[in-house]
């Protein structure tokens, strides 16, 4: 008996369209050319983020880069930011901060920041198996990895970026942590530069009496929140406020009771409002309230009981004398599916018109009411 296997003189079988087994060497090359490939495009990435973050215009339009376009970008799950804010500085100046929920913290004590890295703060990748994993990225559910990316100047820890995964990253090369350590200069750079812009463009934009925004911020206010409403199809209202016979307080009472009288109508306004709504002074003795979200009929319960708070609000001038005011209010309000505008800046136009329109019908009819205005059907 033979010692040949059968299955030697078997005729071979080969499988078409079989690719042909790939040597050790051509391996390496494959793995080096999608190395090269995934940095590319890193690189592009970065640089397409860093063009944002440094063209963005203020502290909201960074935070949407950071917070909504970092994640897009870079594929991961969902993007959360610490601020060390001690003086409440950046917290004046996000007026749409609150939208991002957890995800943007501004924290008093830079000492939580700290704690989450080494001595010398660095970029670095933490994992389920890591007690930080129980401090960053709290409000979502699967993240199993996070990169935290300190934000640094000079030296100082101002804040800490934190991008989470479900699933771990790619392994990158020491060239990709680089882009990462450049990215996060970046954020610090865009960071200051945007406070810095912020903080002189809200000094062209507020009431020096009031301390709330003056016509040119209302406008830009406006326009921001028409934007919203439209992409959110949610309702805005403007109401408009006229002190009644602030003339006739200036001439019996003088130039600063009249001042003194107008900031304290403003700060009881201001105290009876959402977080989410925007008290303006338009004029000498008008004011102005962007009620976002809000449709007619709640936005006239809104009116009436400011109404009925500054008529009942008894103001003390400190010299004895005790002052009342009422108010004259109008009330325009836009419903994006009642009226789909194109031109938002034509409907900007008509809400502040038909408002103050309603507003002048109010003092007309001896002021202390509420009139409504309606908006023209021409801007459809």
């Amino acid at each position: 008996m033979s010692d040949d296997s059968v299955y030697d003189v078997l005729p071979g079988e080969e499988i078409e369209a079989a690719p042909a087994p790939a040597s050790p060497a051509e391996v390496r090359e494959q793995r080096r050319s999608e190395t090269i490939q995934l940095n590319r495009w890193l690189v592009d990435q970065a640089r397409q983020m860093q063009r944002m973050m440094l063209d963005a215009p203020d502290l909201g339009a960074l935070l949407e880069v950071l917070l909504v376009s970092m994640p897009r970008h870079f594929g991961f799950r969902i993007a959360e930011l610490w601020l060390y804010d001690p003086e409440n500085v950046l917290a004046s100046l996000m007026v749409s901060g609150h939208r991002y929920g957890q995800y943007l913290q501004l924290h008093h004590d830079v000492f939580e920041m700290q704690e989450l890295y080494d001595m010398e703060p660095e970029v670095m990748l933490l994992d389920a198996t890591d007690s930080r994993m129980f401090e960053v990225l709290k409000t979502d559910q699967g993240i199993q990895h996070a990169l935290l990316v300190p934000l640094m100047d000079s030296g100082r820890l101002l804040g800490s970026y934190h991008c989470g995964f479900v699933d771990r990253p790619m392994e990158t090369t020491p060239a990709d942590g680089e882009v990462v350590t450049h990215l996060a200069s970046v954020v610090s750079q865009s960071f200051k530069n945007a406070v810095s812009r912020q903080q002189i463009s809200r000094l062209t934009m507020l009431d020096p009496l009031t301390q709330i925004s003056n016509l040119r911020g209302f406008e830009k206010d406006i326009a921001r929140e028409i934007a919203r409403a439209r992409r959110g199809n949610e309702a805005l209202s403007v109401l408009m406020l006229e002190v009644d016979e602030f003339e006739e307080l200036y001439r019996h009472y003088g130039e600063i009771t009249g001042r003194f009288v107008l900031k304290k109508v403003t700060e009881r306004v201001s105290s009876g409002l959402r977080a989410t709504d925007y008290l303006a002074r338009l004029s000498d003795s008008r004011l102005a309230v962007l009620l976002p979200g809000t449709s007619e009929s709640p936005s006239i319960d809104v009116a009436e009981r400011i109404r009925r708070d500054i008529e009942n609000f008894l103001i003390d001038d400190g010299r004895g004398a005790v002052l009342q005011v009422t108010l004259s209010l109008g009330l325009v309000t836009w419903e994006p599916e009642q009226y789909p505008a194109v031109d938002m800046a034509q409907l900007a136009r008509q809400m502040q018109s038909a408002s103050s329109k309603a507003v002048q019908s109010a003092v007309a009819g001896n002021g202390n009411q509420l009139k409504l205005g309606r908006l023209s059907t021409l801007m459809i």
